[in-house]
């Protein structure tokens, strides 16, 4: 982190980006992805190049839901750090009420 700069100041240069950060990388996680490349292997034998490029369109459009997910989720959670953080400080100010979706 670049010390002379403060995170609002990075946000707005685009120096910050958590999903390029914020990768598992746990055992877990690498053993979810070594099974899951196992099985597109397979998958993809039997495939046409017709129905393998199908199949990678496909995954390209449950990898952009899956984007607007996260990037929700990330979202919200910033709004509850941040409504925990006012709350905590108890600065005797009436916060907005949480949007409801």
């Amino acid at each position: 982190m670049d010390k002379g700069k403060t995170l609002l100041e990075r946000l707005y240069r685009g120096e910050v980006f958590p999903a390029e950060e914020i990768v598992p990388s746990s055992d877990e996680y690498r053993a979810a992805m070594k099974e899951r490349n196992a099985f597109q292997d397979r998958v993809l034998e039997g495939m046409s190049e017709k129905q393998a490029r199908l199949l990678e369109d496909y995954e390209g459009v449950i990898e952009n839901v899956h984007r607007l997910d996260l990037q929700t989720t990330y979202a919200e959670g910033v709004r509850f750090g941040v409504r925990l953080l006012l709350e905590s400080l108890g600065g005797g100010f009436e916060l907005p009420p949480q949007s409801k979706k």
